[in-house]
């Protein structure tokens, strides 16, 4: 059986499913009492069912599960996961029925995380979500919970006795096999993860459950990237990965694929299609930098037709950064920044003989701006309505400024090193009294000759750091949210 410290027995009614317990986020078995009771009276004699077991947060929601997998008790009524996000690695070996409940405003595990890991359960027909919407993470219990779930949690909307009501009705409906208050949950959880899960793809995500792809040893035939230049530092090329990675790994950023029609901003009637690749930027094993590979001379700036057939190379950035939570429960699960390097407009117009190609096309502060400007609207534009709204009554904004020119370095341009900025300032008219601004790094090179140089001479290049979708959509529905006590001096 499972060790007691872990769960707490209810006396049941006759001939009711037995509640167990498990406390997490450092709280005592006495600090769930109302819960423990107000399911329990819920359940009364409707299941024949045994046990029950109920977890809250990471550190009661997990060794419950291994002890389940385990076979160290039964809960043959199910799981209920209060405050949590377990991936399918974490209940694979679970056999019983699962409802995960999540609050719209748990700071600690943020919405992000129970999003992703209901896309990733979705395979599993006896795995619920259900959301309930103004509850935060201490929702679910009373205490002083530990210093990392007192630092990282929001404040909630709704009152502990509502969310407790709300819990035993949809844990009710949930041992019984379905009804209006588990449905109703599940359809919120269903329409606020949406969003979340559509941004994460458009990132690009890992975080879904699929790796990336590596370009230079291609297993996905959708991705169509060819790789340039064919050369490396010795001792040559990196050795493939090993087994090799699966055929449905991700190609690259659909966001930046999207992006590189305002970044080029071309005049028209010809046009652009872009395909991006995952891959290290200072990788020079080999070497990797963005390209146009139409045939010389095939394609001609008055021509309709004419679709330039553009690479981009992005290396995402896995890191929370100064102003969010760094402990992986809390943590944004989507990139800190993308390394992008584009070919410049520049190089672009130019190589289908466009008068309008001039190097005063990239001698500009807001290309790397209006892209990632364009990612807080798409993001604003798909946040669920409820959430959206309460952003822009109550969440700190995002605000986009002018591009900065990455400086040169004794090593070289610091363009790689230089991270984008994020920066708390000082706004009178924001819910908050405080913004973000966000700020990228641009390095530009000339289209020297018209590109016509070797390969070790790379010239018409528009690099800039990205704001990921998946890193505003997070802001929106959750870090826009959080105290500002902790964060960097205002300026």
């Amino acid at each position: 059986m499972v060790k007691t410290a872990l769960l707490l027995t209810l006396a049941p009614s006759v001939g009711a499913a037995k509640v167990f317990l498990s406390p997490g986020a450092g709280l005592q078995q006495a600090d769930y009492g109302k819960l423990g009771a107000a399911i329990e009276e819920k359940l009364g004699s409707s299941s024949d069912a045994t046990q029950l077991c109920v977890g809250h947060s990471v550190g009661g929601v997990q060794p419950l599960l291994n002890a389940v997998a385990k076979g160290e008790t039964q809960c043959d009524a199910g799981i209920v996961a209060l405050g949590a996000a377990p991936l399918p690695d974490d209940h694979k070996d679970v056999s019983v029925p699962m409802l995960v409940v999540s609050g719209d405003l748990d700071g600690h595990i943020p919405f992000s995380h129970f999003a992703a890991a209901m896309h990733r359960a979705s395979d599993r027909k006896d795995r619920h979500f259900a959301t309930i919407r103004g509850a935060s993470h201490m929702s679910f219990a009373s205490g002083t919970p530990e210093q990392a779930v007192a630092d990282t949690d929001l404040v909630a909307e709704l009152s502990d006795s509502d969310t407790i009501s709300k819990i035993a009705d949809i844990v009710g409906d949930f041992v019984t096999g379905g009804g209006e208050h588990l449905t109703a949950a599940k359809d919120a959880a269903a329409g606020l993860a949406a969003p979340v899960v559509a941004a994460l793809k458009l990132e690009g995500s890992t975080a879904l459950g699929q790796v990336a792809c590596n370009s230079h040893y291609p297993t996905n035939p959708t991705c169509n990237y060819p790789k340039y230049p064919d050369h490396s530092l010795p001792f040559g090329p990196s050795p493939a990965p090993s087994p090799p990675l699966p055929s449905n790994c991700i190609c690259g950023s659909p966001w930046v694929m999207q992006s590189g029609k305002l970044a080029y901003n071309l005049p028209g009637p010809y046009s652009s299609t872009t395909n991006d690749a995952f891959q290290d930027v200072a990788d020079v094993h080999p070497f990797h930098l963005p390209h146009i590979f139409n045939g010389p001379n095939s394609c001609y700036y008055k021509d309709a037709s004419c679709i330039l057939n553009v690479t981009t190379v992005t290396m995402p950035v896995q890191k929370a950064g100064d102003i969010w939570p760094s402990t992986p429960a809390s943590a944004p699960l989507s990139v800190f920044e993308f390394k992008t390097k584009f070919k410049s407009r520049e190089a672009v117009r130019a190589y289908v003989a466009d008068p309008t190609s001039s190097s005063k096309l990239d001698d500009v502060n807001d290309m790397c701006k209006n892209i990632n400007d364009a990612a807080l609207k798409w993001a604003l534009a798909n946040a669920e309505a409820s959430v959206k709204s309460r952003y822009e009554s109550k969440g700190e904004p995002l605000v986009m400024v002018d591009d900065v020119e990455a400086t040169i370095g004794i090593t070289g341009p610091q363009w790689i090193a230089d991270e984008m900025v994020y920066k708390r300032v000082k706004d009178s008219g924001s819910p908050t009294g405080t913004r973000i601004e966000v700020q990228s790094w641009k390095f530009v090179v000339g289209n020297t000759l018209n590109g016509s140089l070797p390969w070790f001479a790379p010239v018409g290049m528009h690099y800039c750091k990205l704001l990921s979708p998946a890193r505003a959509m997070e802001w929106i529905y959750t870090d826009s949210l959080r105290s500002s006590a902790a964060a960097p001096v205002i300026v």
